[in-house]
């Protein structure tokens, strides 16, 4: 009986739904490598990513990457640090180049932790793609994800913020396309982007809804970029779809 109740324990274990998934984080299921994705976060390392520091003379500005230095910056400084999240692993407090952040991987996710605030760069540079991405963050959340960025500076920076200052909320585009209406992300829960760059066209879908469907040619080619101002911030199941 106590066999038996126990083989009973384990069949629900692993087939209920959060062990499933949990088995399914940062990997590519069978349609998804039979439609070429690309799985940009393995869910242990770093690999194929780097930090990086803001542009030198525009501070830890939220969307300042995209602006001129001498120009106005299309947002307010950002609301950096809030009790940074100290690194646990070695690979968070390894060292950084100066004025860089920190990054490590915990559980399968991927977070930034101590000081500075700052970026996490891809090593590779993408022209047209579908980028997927989910992150999880706080009500108060100041970041975004970056497309395009060309030598790691400017780019499409999909907002994550529910009120920028100057009205680039979350799913907009800073400094590029201000959205119709808000759209709002899940706090403390795992939101999705599907960002598509295909030529001038550039769609944000955020947890299924279409935020922006714009044409805008500032920027054709560049690296990916992952911004944090505020924490806490994480983010898991990257993948890219390369376009023709």
């Amino acid at each position: 009986m106590r066999i038996r109740k126990a083989l009973l324990i384990g069949f629900l274990l692993i087939s209920s739904p959060a062990v499933l998934f949990a088995q399914n984080l940062n990997v590519l299921s069978a349609q998804e490598k039979a439609q070429r994705w690309q799985l940009l976060f393995d869910g242990k390392t770093l690999k194929g990513w780097h930090s990086s520091a803001p542009p030198q003379g525009r501070g830890q500005r939220d969307g300042a990457a995209a602006q001129p230095a001498a120009a106005a910056q299309p947002s307010a400084a950002a609301q950096v640090g809030s009790n940074p999240k100290p690194c646990v692993t070695g690979q968070g407090k390894s060292s950084a180049p100066a004025s860089t952040s920190h990054w490590e991987v915990v559980d399968g996710l991927l977070t930034p932790c101590g000081d500075p605030a700052g970026y996490l760069t891809s090593d590779q540079s993408y022209k047209n793609f579908v980028l997927s991405i989910e992150f999880k963050c706080g009500e108060d959340a100041n970041s975004g994800v970056f497309v395009r960025s060309p030598k790691e500076n400017g780019g499409y920076e999909v907002q994550i913020w529910k009120q920028q200052p100057a009205g680039y909320n979350t799913g907009a585009i800073v400094g590029t396309a201000k959205t119709a209406r808000d759209y709002k992300f899940k706090a403390d829960q795992w939101n999705h982007y599907e960002i598509t760059a295909d030529g001038d066209r550039i769609v944000v879908v955020l947890n299924g809804e279409m935020t922006l469907d714009i044409h805008d040619a500032k920027f054709s080619e560049g690296n990916l970029r992952l911004q944090y101002q505020k924490f806490p911030m994480e983010f898991r199941n990257i993948k890219i779809r390369r376009l023709p």
